[in-house]
């Protein structure tokens, strides 16, 4: 079937619309990506850290099981850059299992990456997570405080809410601006 699918997107790649060529491209690309499943594997676990970032991007664009089977193996790389772009690429994917194995690495990150983690744990929308999100408000680091403010604003309730109002007086600028940002998002029809 992939063979056919292929053909016909290479055809479409001729069409006299740019809407449907520009279409057929990322397709064709994204078909590819499919057949190179296992080239992409090889590099995210003993490629540089250029071709690691490459495939971990082109992993996020395949997308599904195929792309998500590629992203968690990257979450185990020593490299803070490369499991912290991991982490960042499969926010669109809020899978349980994807959930359960960012919400396990919480303990043992730091820095950029846990920024990461409580970024996209915000964008899964998952309320359950609340709470473990809510222990980063009062982090030491200012970057990690500015996620878990606009992380938490995605989970919580009107009770939670009280919680971010209260850092509009948090010393560090970038935490204020993350509360702002977090108020413009509130809405009282999804929130008391």
């Amino acid at each position: 079937m992939i063979e056919r699918i292929e053909e016909a997107l290479g055809k479409m790649l001729s069409d006299r619309s740019a809407a449907v060529r520009e279409a057929a491209s990322g397709a064709m690309d994204r078909t590819r990506a499919k057949r190179s499943v296992e080239d992409f594997r090889s590099r995210i676990l003993g490629g540089t850290v250029e071709e690691k970032l490459r495939a971990i991007h082109a992993a996020a664009e395949l997308g599904g099981m195929e792309g998500v089977s590629l992203l968690l193996p990257a979450l185990s790389d020593r490299d803070d850059e490369i499991h912290g772009a991991a982490v960042r690429a499969l926010s669109p994917f809020p899978s349980p299992v994807v959930i359960k194995t960012l919400w396990e690495m919480l303990p043992r990150e730091r820095g950029v990456v846990l920024g990461n983690l409580l970024e996209t744990l915000g964008a899964s929308g998952r309320r359950e997570l609340a709470p473990h999100v809510e222990k980063f408000l009062d982090h030491p680091e200012p970057e990690v405080r500015a996620k878990a403010v606009t992380a938490y604003s995605r989970l919580c309730d009107g009770p939670g809410w009280e919680k971010i109002l209260s850092r509009t007086g948090d010393p560090n600028e970038t935490v204020r601006a993350a509360v702002a940002g977090a108020m413009g998002g509130w809405t009282s029809s999804s929130r008391s």
